[in-house]
């Protein structure tokens, strides 16, 4: 969470009680830190956040309450007296109207809510279902091989364009069965949607609205061929979702499948970007997952802990709520950041990377009635893809300057050069 200077909860009418408490102690003791979280130079992994976490399960900042330790997270995540913020956060940037106000205020799941978002829900869920994705892990196996044998460890190479944007786009491709005249230009265009989760939406709202034409337009393709032809694939199964006679119309299952593109690609390359500078800065790590694959799904959750893309969640509450002696009011803008929470010390023992021992479960897949729908597609893809990057990347090193995108947002690399010791 950085780069959010700028944004004015009041400046298009966003109804948001914007407070961030009176200084003070925290009920338990300790003084309540003080987060500027609109500073650009702020960070969730700093050494502030650390401090501010050490006295109390919250901080104030300028907009509401930043949530800090996983206790507390988990509760206000699964809470149903909360909802979203994402609403607010692009209203209250002055985006309003447009195709990409359009998209994300009305027919994004994430920013529905009940009866819309039970239904909704309830018919995706139905037919996106893990049992449908794990029949191709033999094939999302052989992309993976396929790629690394196209790669060499000689020089450095930039791990973005060589695995981690093919990977996830050809894994969401087999499983929405996307024919190959329609991939190429999809990694870009949802790399491009993923923009949309900055705080600086304005500035990127022409690449932003220019991706989701492109993808409506080839989605609309791709819903008109499985109409005529029905298959055994998941848009087939989207069209003919249905529960007691409902079903989803043209335009609902037009935003799922373009919603399910975006999250399936810009967010698991991203994480699986950062996975791959988290094992290089922890060498006898990934040579431990190389040789013992079964720890793969450990792995997968370790990187979700440490450096999840999305480092904070925001919600709003819709009713007063009291939770370990605050009292938040209804209208309150919630910072709930779960990059802090996922390394709680009072939680994790030991913090830092362990893909040997059991944990509590991370957050950054958010939780309740609003938690990541495909979280599981996520965790499939990166189960298969880390142990053989790890077998067949050894001695994995960074070997340049990474180029990071913003952090306020799906947070990333855009260039990672890596190299590693050539197997023979």
């Amino acid at each position: 969470m950085a780069q959010t200077a700028g944004l004015d909860m009041h400046s298009t009418g966003a109804e948001i009680n914007q407070t961030s408490l009176e200084p003070g102690e925290h009920p338990n003791g300790g003084e309540v830190a003080f987060l500027n979280i609109l500073d650009p130079s702020f960070r969730i992994d700093s050494s502030e956040i650390r401090a501010a976490q050490e006295a109390g399960w919250y901080a104030r900042t300028p907009l509401g309450p930043a949530v800090l330790r996983h206790a507390e997270a988990a509760l206000l995540l699964n809470d149903r007296r909360l909802r979203p913020a994402s609403r607010e956060t692009l209203i209250a940037q002055g985006v309003t109207s447009g195709p990409a106000a359009r998209w994300w205020l009305d027919t994004l799941l994430n920013t529905m809510e009940a009866p819309d978002h039970t239904r909704l829900r309830k018919l995706v869920s139905g037919v996106f279902t893990a049992r449908r994705v794990e029949r191709l892990v033999p094939v999302f196996q052989r992309h993976a091989n396929e790629l690394i044998d196209a790669m060499t460890g000689d020089a450095p190479c930039d791990f973005l364009p060589a695995f981690a944007d093919p990977f996830p786009l050809a894994a969401i491709c087999e499983v929405l069965d996307i024919p190959e005249r329609l991939r190429p230009a999809l990694a870009g265009w949802a790399d491009d949607l993923g923009m949309i989760f900055t705080l600086g939406v304005p500035q990127f709202l022409p690449r932003i609205e220019a991706a989701l034409a492109g993808l409506h337009e080839g989605v609309d393709e791709l819903l008109a061929m499985r109409r005529r032809a029905p298959g055994d694939d998941l848009v087939s199964a989207l069209i003919e979702a249905g529960d007691a006679g409902d079903r989803l119309t043209p335009a609902e299952a037009r935003a799922m499948v373009v919603e399910l593109l975006f999250a399936s690609t810009t967010t698991t390359r991203n994480q699986l970007a950062r996975a791959m500078v988290l094992f290089a800065e922890n060498p006898e790590t990934w040579a431990l997952l190389g040789r013992h694959p079964e720890l793969a799904s450990r792995a997968v959750e370790e990187v979700m802990r440490l450096v999840g893309t999305m480092p904070a969640i925001t919600r709003l509450t819709k009713e007063d709520v009291e939770i370990n002696k605050l009292h938040i009011p209804a209208g309150t803008f919630l910072m709930i950041m779960v990059g802090a929470a996922n390394t709680d010390p009072t939680v994790f023992d030991p913090v830092g990377l362990d893909i040997t021992c059991r944990r509590a479960a991370q957050l950054t897949f958010g939780g309740g009635v609003h938690g990541c729908l495909g979280s599981w597609l996520a965790r499939i893809q990166m189960r298969e893809a880390l142990p053989i990057l790890a077998r067949r990347m050894p001695g994995l090193r960074i070997a340049g300057e990474p180029v990071w995108r913003p952090a306020a947002g799906l947070y990333g690399p855009n260039y990672l050069p890596l190299q590693w010791d050539a197997v023979n």
